[in-house]
Protein backbone atom coordinates (compact mmCIF):
# COMPACT_ATOMS: atom_id res chain seq x y z
CA UNK A 1 0.00 0.00 0.00
CA UNK A 2 1.25 3.52 -0.71
CA UNK A 3 2.61 5.54 2.18
CA UNK A 4 0.47 8.24 3.75
CA UNK A 5 0.94 11.47 1.79
CA UNK A 6 2.23 13.26 4.89
CA UNK A 7 4.90 10.59 5.43
CA UNK A 8 8.00 10.75 3.26
CA UNK A 9 9.97 7.69 2.32
CA UNK A 10 13.28 8.16 0.47
CA UNK A 11 15.02 5.29 -1.29
CA UNK A 12 18.65 5.93 -2.24
CA UNK A 13 19.75 3.61 -5.03
CA UNK A 14 23.25 2.74 -6.23
CA UNK A 15 24.96 0.27 -8.54
CA UNK A 16 28.28 -1.07 -7.29
CA UNK A 17 30.22 -0.40 -10.49
CA UNK A 18 33.32 1.08 -8.92
CA UNK A 19 33.33 2.49 -5.41
CA UNK A 20 32.27 6.05 -6.23
CA UNK A 21 28.56 5.46 -6.73
CA UNK A 22 28.21 3.55 -3.47
CA UNK A 23 30.24 6.18 -1.57
CA UNK A 24 27.94 8.91 -2.92
CA UNK A 25 24.84 6.94 -1.89
CA UNK A 26 26.26 6.36 1.59
CA UNK A 27 27.03 10.08 1.93
CA UNK A 28 23.46 11.09 1.12
CA UNK A 29 22.10 8.45 3.50
CA UNK A 30 24.24 9.75 6.37
CA UNK A 31 23.28 13.36 5.65
CA UNK A 32 19.58 12.47 5.60
CA UNK A 33 19.76 10.52 8.84
CA UNK A 34 21.75 13.33 10.48
CA UNK A 35 19.66 16.36 9.50
CA UNK A 36 16.41 14.98 8.03
CA UNK A 37 15.36 11.79 9.84
CA UNK A 38 11.78 12.53 8.75
CA UNK A 39 12.77 11.37 5.24
CA UNK A 40 13.02 7.77 6.51
CA UNK A 41 15.90 7.21 4.13
CA UNK A 42 17.02 3.73 3.10
CA UNK A 43 19.78 2.61 0.73
CA UNK A 44 19.56 -0.26 -1.78
CA UNK A 45 22.10 -1.47 -4.35
CA UNK A 46 20.52 -2.80 -7.53
CA UNK A 47 23.17 -5.50 -7.98
CA UNK A 48 22.14 -7.06 -4.65
CA UNK A 49 18.84 -7.99 -6.31
CA UNK A 50 19.88 -9.38 -9.70
CA UNK A 51 21.40 -12.72 -10.75
CA UNK A 52 24.99 -12.98 -9.59
CA UNK A 53 26.28 -13.83 -13.07
CA UNK A 54 24.87 -10.60 -14.50
CA UNK A 55 26.35 -8.42 -11.75
CA UNK A 56 29.76 -10.01 -12.24
CA UNK A 57 29.54 -9.66 -16.02
CA UNK A 58 28.51 -5.98 -15.85
CA UNK A 59 31.32 -5.04 -13.45
CA UNK A 60 33.93 -7.16 -15.24
CA UNK A 61 33.06 -5.67 -18.62
CA UNK A 62 33.50 -2.11 -17.37
CA UNK A 63 36.74 -2.90 -15.52
CA UNK A 64 38.20 -4.76 -18.50
CA UNK A 65 37.39 -2.03 -21.01
CA UNK A 66 38.56 0.80 -18.74
CA UNK A 67 41.78 -0.90 -17.68
CA UNK A 68 42.90 -3.01 -20.64
CA UNK A 69 41.31 -1.21 -23.57
CA UNK A 70 40.91 2.41 -22.42
CA UNK A 71 41.02 3.93 -25.90
CA UNK A 72 38.33 1.58 -27.18
CA UNK A 73 36.28 2.45 -24.09
CA UNK A 74 36.79 6.14 -24.84
CA UNK A 75 35.76 5.60 -28.47
CA UNK A 76 32.55 3.89 -27.38
CA UNK A 77 31.92 6.60 -24.77
CA UNK A 78 32.12 9.35 -27.38
CA UNK A 79 30.45 7.36 -30.15
CA UNK A 80 27.26 6.75 -28.20
CA UNK A 81 27.04 10.00 -26.26
CA UNK A 82 23.82 11.74 -27.26
CA UNK A 83 22.57 8.68 -29.12
CA UNK A 84 21.70 6.24 -26.36
CA UNK A 85 18.14 7.02 -25.34
CA UNK A 86 16.47 5.15 -28.19
CA UNK A 87 18.55 2.07 -27.38
CA UNK A 88 17.72 2.31 -23.69
CA UNK A 89 14.01 2.50 -24.48
CA UNK A 90 14.03 -0.48 -26.82
CA UNK A 91 11.65 -3.40 -26.04
CA UNK A 92 14.62 -5.75 -25.77
CA UNK A 93 16.38 -3.64 -23.11
CA UNK A 94 13.10 -3.27 -21.22
CA UNK A 95 12.56 -7.05 -21.35
CA UNK A 96 16.04 -7.69 -19.93
CA UNK A 97 15.59 -5.14 -17.14
CA UNK A 98 12.24 -6.63 -16.14
CA UNK A 99 13.66 -10.17 -16.06
CA UNK A 100 17.06 -9.50 -14.50
CA UNK A 101 15.83 -7.02 -11.90
CA UNK A 102 12.51 -8.63 -11.02
CA UNK A 103 13.43 -8.88 -7.31
CA UNK A 104 14.65 -5.28 -7.29
CA UNK A 105 11.41 -4.02 -8.85
CA UNK A 106 9.35 -6.03 -6.37
CA UNK A 107 11.30 -4.64 -3.42
CA UNK A 108 10.85 -1.03 -4.54
CA UNK A 109 7.14 -1.56 -5.16
CA UNK A 110 6.79 -3.00 -1.65
CA UNK A 111 8.49 0.06 -0.16
CA UNK A 112 6.24 2.51 -2.06
CA UNK A 113 8.70 5.41 -1.67
CA UNK A 114 7.65 9.01 -2.09
CA UNK A 115 11.11 9.95 -3.38
CA UNK A 116 13.92 8.06 -5.09
CA UNK A 117 17.53 9.18 -5.61
CA UNK A 118 19.86 7.13 -7.79
CA UNK A 119 23.63 7.66 -7.88
CA UNK A 120 23.94 5.58 -11.07
CA UNK A 121 21.82 5.59 -14.21
CA UNK A 122 21.24 1.81 -14.20
CA UNK A 123 18.88 1.59 -11.19
CA UNK A 124 17.27 4.83 -12.36
CA UNK A 125 16.39 3.20 -15.68
CA UNK A 126 14.95 0.13 -13.94
CA UNK A 127 12.86 2.23 -11.56
CA UNK A 128 11.37 4.02 -14.56
CA UNK A 129 9.61 0.76 -15.45
CA UNK A 130 7.60 0.98 -12.23
CA UNK A 131 6.63 4.57 -13.00
CA UNK A 132 5.70 3.58 -16.54
CA UNK A 133 3.41 0.85 -15.17
CA UNK A 134 1.88 3.14 -12.55
CA UNK A 135 3.08 0.83 -9.77
CA UNK A 136 4.79 3.64 -7.83
CA UNK A 137 4.12 7.34 -7.53
CA UNK A 138 7.50 8.70 -6.50
CA UNK A 139 9.59 11.67 -7.54
CA UNK A 140 12.70 10.14 -9.13
CA UNK A 141 16.03 11.98 -9.13
CA UNK A 142 19.40 11.10 -10.64
CA UNK A 143 22.64 12.24 -8.93
CA UNK A 144 25.53 12.67 -11.35
CA UNK A 145 28.87 11.50 -9.94
CA UNK A 146 31.26 13.10 -12.45
CA UNK A 147 31.97 16.56 -13.87
CA UNK A 148 30.35 15.53 -17.15
CA UNK A 149 27.36 13.25 -17.68
CA UNK A 150 27.08 10.97 -20.69
CA UNK A 151 23.61 10.79 -22.21
CA UNK A 152 23.29 7.33 -20.60
CA UNK A 153 22.54 9.27 -17.41
CA UNK A 154 19.36 10.66 -18.95
CA UNK A 155 16.46 8.66 -17.58
CA UNK A 156 13.21 9.04 -19.47
CA UNK A 157 10.86 9.25 -16.47
CA UNK A 158 13.22 11.02 -14.05
CA UNK A 159 11.66 14.08 -12.44
CA UNK A 160 14.90 15.89 -11.62
CA UNK A 161 18.69 15.70 -11.75
CA UNK A 162 21.41 16.76 -9.31
CA UNK A 163 24.56 17.81 -11.19
CA UNK A 164 28.03 19.09 -10.34
CA UNK A 165 28.37 22.19 -12.52
CA UNK A 166 26.34 24.86 -14.33
CA UNK A 167 27.85 23.57 -17.59
CA UNK A 168 26.21 20.17 -17.12
CA UNK A 169 22.91 21.92 -16.51
CA UNK A 170 23.35 23.87 -19.75
CA UNK A 171 24.03 20.62 -21.63
CA UNK A 172 20.94 18.94 -20.19
CA UNK A 173 18.75 21.95 -20.99
CA UNK A 174 20.09 21.84 -24.55
CA UNK A 175 19.07 18.18 -24.66
CA UNK A 176 15.50 19.17 -23.83
CA UNK A 177 15.26 18.94 -20.04
CA UNK A 178 13.37 21.74 -18.22
CA UNK A 179 15.83 24.10 -16.48
CA UNK A 180 13.90 23.87 -13.21
CA UNK A 181 14.48 20.09 -13.14
CA UNK A 182 18.28 20.45 -13.06
CA UNK A 183 19.76 21.30 -9.65
CA UNK A 184 23.42 22.38 -9.52
CA UNK A 185 24.38 21.15 -6.06
CA UNK A 186 27.53 19.07 -6.49
CA UNK A 187 28.63 15.50 -6.00
CA UNK A 188 27.93 14.19 -2.47
CA UNK A 189 30.87 13.29 -0.24
CA UNK A 190 30.85 11.79 3.23
CA UNK A 191 29.89 14.34 5.94
CA UNK A 192 33.31 13.78 7.57
CA UNK A 193 34.87 15.92 4.83
CA UNK A 194 32.97 18.98 6.06
CA UNK A 195 33.76 18.49 9.75
CA UNK A 196 36.23 20.88 11.46
CA UNK A 197 39.59 19.40 12.44
CA UNK A 198 42.73 20.03 14.47
CA UNK A 199 45.66 19.86 12.05
CA UNK A 200 48.29 19.07 14.69
CA UNK A 201 46.13 16.29 16.09
CA UNK A 202 45.73 14.70 12.65
CA UNK A 203 49.46 15.06 11.90
CA UNK A 204 50.25 13.21 15.10
CA UNK A 205 47.72 10.50 14.30
CA UNK A 206 49.30 9.95 10.87
CA UNK A 207 52.88 10.18 12.21
CA UNK A 208 53.52 13.27 10.08
CA UNK A 209 54.87 16.76 10.74
CA UNK A 210 54.89 20.31 9.30
CA UNK A 211 58.58 20.41 8.35
CA UNK A 212 58.09 19.07 4.81
CA UNK A 213 55.17 18.87 2.37
CA UNK A 214 52.78 15.91 2.40
CA UNK A 215 51.88 14.11 -0.84
CA UNK A 216 48.93 11.72 -0.87
CA UNK A 217 48.53 9.00 -3.49
CA UNK A 218 45.81 6.36 -3.70
CA UNK A 219 46.04 3.29 -5.91
CA UNK A 220 43.18 2.71 -8.31
CA UNK A 221 41.68 -0.62 -9.28
CA UNK A 222 41.95 0.47 -12.93
CA UNK A 223 45.47 1.84 -13.07
CA UNK A 224 47.72 0.92 -15.99
CA UNK A 225 50.77 2.30 -14.17
CA UNK A 226 51.38 0.25 -11.05
CA UNK A 227 51.01 2.02 -7.72
CA UNK A 228 54.60 1.16 -6.81
CA UNK A 229 55.85 2.89 -10.00
CA UNK A 230 54.13 6.10 -8.91
CA UNK A 231 55.63 5.82 -5.42
CA UNK A 232 59.10 5.21 -6.90
CA UNK A 233 58.69 8.36 -9.00
CA UNK A 234 57.61 10.37 -5.97
CA UNK A 235 60.52 9.31 -3.76
CA UNK A 236 63.03 10.12 -6.52
CA UNK A 237 61.89 13.71 -7.10
CA UNK A 238 64.84 15.10 -5.19
CA UNK A 239 62.68 17.03 -2.72
CA UNK A 240 62.17 16.34 0.97
CA UNK A 241 58.59 15.23 1.46
CA UNK A 242 56.23 12.93 3.30
CA UNK A 243 54.29 10.43 1.21
CA UNK A 244 51.01 8.86 2.27
CA UNK A 245 50.50 5.90 -0.10
CA UNK A 246 47.20 4.04 0.11
CA UNK A 247 46.94 0.66 -1.61
CA UNK A 248 43.34 -0.08 -0.67
CA UNK A 249 42.42 -3.76 -0.79
CA UNK A 250 45.15 -4.60 -3.31
CA UNK A 251 47.62 -6.61 -1.21
CA UNK A 252 50.07 -6.99 -4.11
CA UNK A 253 50.27 -3.22 -4.58
CA UNK A 254 50.72 -2.72 -0.85
CA UNK A 255 53.62 -5.18 -0.72
CA UNK A 256 55.31 -3.56 -3.73
CA UNK A 257 54.93 -0.08 -2.26
CA UNK A 258 56.37 -1.24 1.07
CA UNK A 259 59.38 -2.59 -0.81
CA UNK A 260 60.25 0.90 -2.13
CA UNK A 261 63.27 2.34 -0.30
CA UNK A 262 62.96 6.13 0.11
CA UNK A 263 66.11 8.28 0.26
CA UNK A 264 67.06 10.45 3.22
CA UNK A 265 64.61 13.32 3.65
CA UNK A 266 61.64 11.36 2.29
CA UNK A 267 59.25 9.67 4.73
CA UNK A 268 57.10 6.97 3.13
CA UNK A 269 53.96 5.78 4.94
CA UNK A 270 52.19 2.87 3.23
CA UNK A 271 48.63 1.86 4.07
CA UNK A 272 46.29 -0.89 2.97
CA UNK A 273 42.53 -0.37 3.18
CA UNK A 274 41.73 2.70 5.30
CA UNK A 275 38.65 4.52 6.51
CA UNK A 276 40.32 7.87 7.22
CA UNK A 277 41.09 9.16 3.73
CA UNK A 278 39.32 12.37 4.77
CA UNK A 279 41.97 12.93 7.46
CA UNK A 280 44.80 12.27 5.01
CA UNK A 281 43.33 14.70 2.49
CA UNK A 282 42.85 17.40 5.12
CA UNK A 283 46.56 17.48 6.02
CA UNK A 284 48.05 16.82 2.56
CA UNK A 285 49.47 19.46 0.22
CA UNK A 286 48.73 17.68 -3.07
CA UNK A 287 46.88 14.58 -4.26
CA UNK A 288 48.40 12.32 -6.94
CA UNK A 289 45.89 9.82 -8.35
CA UNK A 290 43.57 8.89 -11.20
CA UNK A 291 40.74 11.46 -11.52
CA UNK A 292 37.78 9.28 -10.64
CA UNK A 293 34.66 11.29 -9.85
CA UNK A 294 34.45 10.70 -6.10
CA UNK A 295 38.19 10.80 -5.37
CA UNK A 296 38.39 14.09 -7.28
CA UNK A 297 35.45 15.70 -5.53
CA UNK A 298 36.64 14.51 -2.11
CA UNK A 299 39.97 16.23 -2.69
CA UNK A 300 38.31 19.43 -3.89
CA UNK A 301 35.98 19.42 -0.89
CA UNK A 302 38.96 20.04 1.41
CA UNK A 303 40.79 22.39 -0.97
CA UNK A 304 43.39 19.80 -2.02
CA UNK A 305 45.01 20.36 -5.45
CA UNK A 306 45.21 17.35 -7.77
CA UNK A 307 47.89 15.95 -10.04
CA UNK A 308 45.83 13.63 -12.23
CA UNK A 309 47.48 10.46 -13.51
CA UNK A 310 46.50 8.79 -16.79
CA UNK A 311 42.74 9.47 -16.90
CA UNK A 312 40.65 6.81 -18.63
CA UNK A 313 39.16 8.31 -21.82
CA UNK A 314 35.58 9.26 -21.10
CA UNK A 315 34.36 10.51 -17.74
CA UNK A 316 37.84 10.62 -16.14
CA UNK A 317 39.16 12.83 -18.96
CA UNK A 318 36.19 15.15 -18.44
CA UNK A 319 36.91 15.26 -14.69
CA UNK A 320 40.53 16.09 -15.43
CA UNK A 321 39.62 18.82 -17.93
CA UNK A 322 37.27 20.43 -15.41
CA UNK A 323 39.88 20.48 -12.65
CA UNK A 324 42.51 21.97 -14.98
CA UNK A 325 40.09 24.56 -16.41
CA UNK A 326 39.35 25.67 -12.87
CA UNK A 327 43.06 25.97 -12.04
CA UNK A 328 42.92 23.34 -9.29
CA UNK A 329 45.08 20.63 -10.84
CA UNK A 330 47.54 19.34 -13.40
CA UNK A 331 47.61 16.39 -15.82
CA UNK A 332 50.50 13.92 -16.12
CA UNK A 333 50.79 10.81 -18.29
CA UNK A 334 54.38 9.71 -17.63
CA UNK A 335 56.58 9.44 -14.56
CA UNK A 336 58.99 12.07 -15.92
CA UNK A 337 56.09 14.49 -16.23
CA UNK A 338 54.95 13.61 -12.72
CA UNK A 339 58.35 14.40 -11.24
CA UNK A 340 58.62 17.70 -13.13
CA UNK A 341 55.16 18.96 -12.21
CA UNK A 342 55.36 17.82 -8.61
CA UNK A 343 58.68 19.65 -8.17
CA UNK A 344 57.17 22.73 -9.82
CA UNK A 345 54.15 22.60 -7.49
CA UNK A 346 56.18 22.08 -4.31
CA UNK A 347 58.84 24.69 -5.16
CA UNK A 348 56.50 27.43 -6.42
CA UNK A 349 54.66 28.54 -3.28
CA UNK A 350 52.51 31.08 -5.15
CA UNK A 351 51.37 28.44 -7.67
CA UNK A 352 50.54 26.00 -4.88
CA UNK A 353 48.58 28.68 -2.99
CA UNK A 354 46.57 29.61 -6.11
CA UNK A 355 45.71 25.99 -6.80
CA UNK A 356 44.62 25.44 -3.20
CA UNK A 357 42.39 28.52 -3.39
CA UNK A 358 40.82 27.30 -6.64
CA UNK A 359 40.29 23.79 -5.27
CA UNK A 360 38.58 25.21 -2.20
CA UNK A 361 36.47 27.56 -4.35
CA UNK A 362 34.98 24.74 -6.44
CA UNK A 363 34.75 22.16 -3.65
CA UNK A 364 31.29 21.43 -2.27
CA UNK A 365 31.85 19.59 1.05
CA UNK A 366 28.18 19.93 2.09
CA UNK A 367 26.64 18.70 -1.16
CA UNK A 368 25.14 15.65 0.57
CA UNK A 369 23.39 17.89 3.10
CA UNK A 370 22.16 20.21 0.35
CA UNK A 371 20.70 17.23 -1.51
CA UNK A 372 18.95 16.12 1.69
CA UNK A 373 17.53 19.64 2.06
CA UNK A 374 16.30 19.52 -1.53
CA UNK A 375 14.33 16.32 -0.89
CA UNK A 376 13.01 17.57 2.46
CA UNK A 377 11.57 20.67 0.76
CA UNK A 378 9.97 18.87 -2.19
Amino acid sequence: MPNDKSQKKLLILSASVGAGHTIAASAVLEACRSEHPELNAEWLDSFDFCPRFYGRFYKKLYATLANRYPHFYGYCYDRFDGKTNKRKDSPFVEFLDRRLFKKFLRRIEEEQPTHILSTHFQPGDVVSLLKKDGRINAKVGIIGCDFYLHSLWETKLADFYVVATPEIKSIFVERGHPPESIHVIGIPVNPTFSEPFDRQELLGKLDCHDRSPIVLTIASGWQKIGAEVIVEALVSCGIDMQILAVAGKNKESEEKMRAVKPPKGVDLHVFGFVKNVHEMMKVSDVFVAKPGGLATVEALSVGLPIIAMNPVPGQEEHNCHYVMEQGAGMLVTQTGSLKYKLRKFLEDKELAARMRERAKAIGRPRAAFDIADLIANM
